[in-house]
């Protein structure tokens, strides 16, 4: 039977993180997910580097050092051709949006991150092919912003592992654990057993099921969102955008992404039987309304993502309560905070050090919500 120091199980954005700076540390890893690295949500994600609504103050400080991890993961690569800089620009409907968006520049600004606002006329030399509703005299600009080309960093990490010696298997569903006592001393797979000193599940929507079978409770809910991709624009876009009813990015293949709360909520009641190009057709107009470059676009893809959100909104990281040699991350905001929690966690399960910045996000305070309620 093959052994392991760390198995990672699930390998989108943050479970690569983690096998990339396990295996930096010096660890035997088993790198292993039930598909293809990054076809699940991180392949479906509007992967925005940021943390402009991130609440309270512990979430968003733990993203924007989520943001600064990107960064430094980038340099530690030596390949910065995923993460793509620059910021992100916003503006709201008058009336209540804007009060919202005025007050939130405010606190962001209080807490030290990058976030001004603009006149429409500096938004419009750094986006010329923006239009602006006449109401709006400035601009939001959150100048740390970005976004990242998910699925090509995972496959920079994984790569970046096996040259560490981590071992990567793909299409190899973890069915079972077999544990004693507080230990899971191996991994049941269609293969066979395997066993590992410790295990990281980096299942995203997936954990809450994939936990069950140990009788923990890791609340982990799943949230459907639908983005469309479409053909190159007519004029180019660099950053993120986010408009009243649309937000818009470059995508890597040369076309945009785009997405809206209201058409993700549409989605999902129309279940199965939901005409996503209808929908993504739906964003296309929207799109052309605040985007010059979007007139005449057609929708190349539109796909149905299942993102991950705990139950309380924030990010679980940390042992599995009643196992001493198990780990879980699970997140919504998995873009952001990849690099960070693959980094700390590493720290955690290979040095012992726990970290003092993910203490308000272990999976205890489930357990104690559990207990409270009878």
């Amino acid at each position: 039977m093959s052994h392991y120091d760390v198995a990672v199980i699930g390998l989108g954005i943050v479970g690569a993180n983690a096998v990339y700076a396990t295996a930096r540390a010096g660890a035997r890893v088993l790198a292993i997910d039930a598909g293809v690295p990054g076809a699940g949500t991180s392949g479906t994600s509007f992967a925005w580097l940021n943390s402009v609504r991130k609440e309270p103050e512990a979430y968003h400080r733990l993203n924007a050092a989520g943001m600064q991890a990107h960064r430094d993961l980038a340099k530690d690569l030596g390949d910065e051709s995923c993460h793509h800089w620059g910021g992100s620009l916003e503006w709201a409907d008058a009336g209540e949006g804007e009060r919202e968006l005025r007050a939130r520049v405010e606190r962001l600004a209080r807490w030290g991150y990058a976030a001004e606002w603009i006149p429409r006329e500096r938004a419009a030399a750094m986006e010329p092919g923006l239009d602006f509703p006449g109401h709006v005299r400035e601009v939001t600009f959150f100048a740390a912003d970005g976004w990242l080309d998910a699925p090509r960093l995972i496959q920079r990490l994984l790569t970046g592992a096996t040259k560490h010696g981590a071992e990567v298997r793909e299409r190899a569903p973890v069915r079972s654990f077999r544990s004693r006592g507080d230990r899971i001393e191996a991994l049941v797979t269609d293969g066979g057993e395997i066993d590992a000193e410790s295990i990281l599940v980096c299942a995203g929507p997936a954990t809450q099921a994939f936990v069950a079978s140990l009788r923990a409770v890791v609340p982990v809910d799943q949230v459907p969102g639908l983005l469309a991709v479409t053909s190159p624009p007519g004029s180019r876009l660099d950053r993120v955008v986010h408009a009243p009813g649309i937000h818009l990015r470059p995508d890597a293949d040369g076309g945009l992404l785009l997405g809206a709360d209201d058409v993700d909520k549409l989605a999902v009641s129309a279940g199965a039987s939901a005409n996503l190009t209808e929908l993504g057709g739906i964003l296309v107009e929207r799109a052309a309304r605040v985007f010059s470059g979007a007139r005449g676009v057609k929708v190349v893809d539109a796909r149905v993502g299942v993102r991950p959100m705990p139950a309380d909104g924030h990010t679980i990281a940390g042992r599995i309560p009643g196992y001493a040699n198990a780990w879980v991350l699970a997140t919504h905001s998995g873009m952001t905070l990849g690099a960070l929690l693959g980094r700390l966690i590493a720290a955690e399960i290979g040095r012992g050090a726990p970290s003092a910045m993910l203490a308000p996000f272990r999976p205890e305070r489930f357990a104690t919500t559990a207990s409270k309620g009878g």
